[in-house]
This record gives structure tokens, C-alpha cells and sequence, in this order.
């Protein structure tokens, strides 16, 4: 299978200074996030998946990193990893997602942000699509709708399962046993 992470997933692996996007129903963010995110790179890779990094997600993340050449490494060294550049097949996925946008009527596609912000999102949701992901890791509310609009199954890390060998045991808990 082949999947996607948007920046605030890869951020999330990648950045020990990142905070979780708060989870829309509860408003806080999900508890152990960059652990859930691990988890599943760790399952992912385990069952030989490929996880699509979209360069500009890439370019992203690497300009809030701490360690620079250690994100640049991790990224190599991680055999799920596969950085997927905006090529010309991306292009013409995303000229046809935005004349399909303009024919509406909405350019936009309902989207309130600035026009490259919604140019960005596009392309990475393009590259995403054209690198054949049947998922797209997100917790970006202008991700999610132009993944989902280009026919992408979107998940969030308030989606994600967290196995228990993830989880620290409460020393409490040891000594009763």
C-alpha cells in the first residue's frame, strides 16, 4: 500500500518541537501524538508500505527542524520513506483539479486562505495522487478537503491507534503484579 504524509504528520516523526493540532471535536489534541504517528510508520513499514513524502512538505518541515541533517537522515534511512517530487504529471493532475474548480464557480473550492497557500495545498495533494496514495495522513483542514476532493482517503492522528508496546507501564502498575 501506499500512503501519504503531509507536513504536520512528517512533523510529528520528525521535529521533537511540534505540537499537535487539536482534534476538532474535543479541542485538544490527541495525548502520545508523535508516539501514534510512530506506530504507525513502525506498521507501515513492517508490512512493507511506502510512505510518500511530498517534497514540499519536505522543504516545510525541514525549515522547523532542530536538527537539520538529522531529519535529512532519518528521511534516507527510513526504508518507508519515499520523497516524491511535483513532476509534470503532478502538474497536470493539479491544472485539471483547478480548471474543474474554476467550472464550478469556486476557484477556491470553499477554501479561505491565501491563493498560493491554496496553490501549495494543491500541489501536494497532487503529488499525493499521482504517487498513487490510497491514503493521505493529514490534520490540515485545507488538506483534507483538497485530498479528498481529488478522490484520496484522508486520516488524521485523532484516527490513529495507539498499540500498548507504545505505551510506558506506570510503575504503580508493575509493582502489583
Amino acid at each position: 500500500m501506499i500512503v501519504a504524509f503531509d507536513n504536520t504528520f512528517l512533523s510529528l516523526a520528525l521535529n521533537p518541537n511540534t505540537k499537535p493540532t487539536p482534534n476538532p471535536a474535543t479541542g485538544t489534541p490527541v495525548d502520545l501524538c508523535a508516539l501514534r504517528v510512530e506506530a504507525l510508520i513502525d506498521e507501515l513499514g513492517a508490512r512493507g508500505d511506502t510512505i510518500l513524502i511530498p517534497t514540499p512538505c519536505l522543504a516545510e518541515m525541514l525549515c522547523a527542524v532542530p536538527d537539520f541533517e538529522a531529519a535529512i537522515s532519518e528521511i534516507y534511512e527510513t526504508a518507508a520513506f519515499n520523497p516524491a517530487p511535483f513532476d509534470a504529471r503532478c502538474a497536470i493532475e493539479l491544472a485539471d483539479a483547478s480548471r474543474k474548480a474554476k467550472a464550478a464557480g469556486d476557484k477556491r473550492s470553499g477554501i479561505a486562505a491565501s491563493w498560493n497557500e491554496i496553490k501549495f495545498d494543491r500541489q501536494i495533494a497532487a503529488i499525493a495522487k499521482v504517487g498513487r496514495a490510497s491514503v493521505f495522513y493529514t490534520d490540515d483542514n485545507n488538506q483534507t478537503k483538497f485530498a479528498k476532493l481529488l478522490g484520496l482517503e484522508v486520516k488524521h492522528t485523532w484516527d490513529l491507534y495507539l498499540p500498548d508496546k507504545y505505551r510506558q507501564i506506570s510503575l504503580i502498575e508493575e509493582c502489583d503484579d
